[in-house]
């Protein structure tokens, strides 16, 4: 064998210890490799519902979610129920699958196949923003978030949050800037008329809640490979812009900042907004 080859020609080439003949031959066997299994389509499935419960507790020091509460929370009679099915050891049925992505917000596609975004949603996209308000007020979420990007564009889009494990994104962003067309215009407006109506008209002024991110992770958010709870908890800052947005008068106290805080291109977005409504 070569290994065997090879340890001749380098023992037969060192210093001849005592004791040891010099045609004496000494043969090392090659280590033998671990044969591993192939991954199956079920052992896929458990890694990406293993990879779920990491993302919902990334970043938490304390209070992270275990298995046990999972189950707890699907009202399962029996936390070895989704242990073993975790650990691979138990095939999940698609109901279960089902069940769970329900449950928590994960996509059912990503889960089966591996496509798509773990907590992305395949569901249609509205146009205009105003056109959430029904839909919101359908789900009667727990809070109601608008984030946008820190840059001139300024891109944002709709996050709820449904319960304390469950978000839903609307996959679909507006551009709060002046770097809009006469459509990006239109939208403007509706955005004003949806934060104005969620805050004043239904009352849920308490509930809304705005984020300002960085291009990494408003991208990553907005695609759905972060859990939402990572951007929402564990004492992150909220950022009000979506209220000085309706501010287009500059009556709050605090207007003289909005330049410093939000950008130029959100002063003209207001402008815009002003602009419009007036032509209106």
């Amino acid at each position: 064998m070569v290994v065997t080859a090879f340890y001749n020609h380098f023992f037969n080439n060192k210093p001849i210890e005592s004791g040891q003949k010099k045609d004496q031959v000494i043969e090392i066997e090659a280590p033998v490799m671990e044969q591993t299994e192939p991954e199956t389509e079920v052992s896929q499935i458990s890694q990406r519902l293993v990879l779920v419960l990491e993302l919902m507790n990334e970043k938490r020091e304390y209070s992270k979610f275990t298995i046990a509460q999972l189950a707890q929370i699907m009202k399962l009679h029996k936390v070895s129920e989704l242990e073993d099915i975790f650990r691979g050891k138990e095939e999940p049925t698609f109901e279960f699958i089902e069940r769970f992505c329900d449950v928590f917000g994960v996509n059912k596609t990503w889960v089966i196949e591996g496509k798509r975004a773990p907590f992305s949603n395949d569901e249609q996209t509205l146009g205009e923003p105003l056109w959430y308000l029904e839909v919101i007020e359908n789900l009667n979420p727990q809070r109601v978030f608008f984030v946008r990007k820190n840059s001139k564009e300024a891109p944002a889009f709709i996050m709820v949050k449904l319960n304390d494990y469950k978000f839903k994104i609307f996959h679909r962003t507006w551009h709060i800037s002046d770097e809009v067309g006469a459509g990006g215009q239109r939208q403007l407006v509706s955005f004003y008329e949806l934060v104005k109506a969620l805050r004043d008209a239904k009352g849920y002024y308490s509930k809304c809640g705005g984020l300002t991110l960085d291009e990494d992770d408003f991208k990553e958010l907005f695609r759905g490979d972060k859990y939402p709870g990572v951007y929402t908890e564990l004492g992150r800052s909220e950022d009000p812009w979506w209220d000085d947005l309706t501010d287009i008068n500059h009556s709050y106290p605090i207007s003289a900042n909005y330049g410093d805080w939000h950008g130029k291109s959100f002063l003209k977005a207001q402008e815009i907004i002003k602009w419009k409504l007036q032509d209106n």
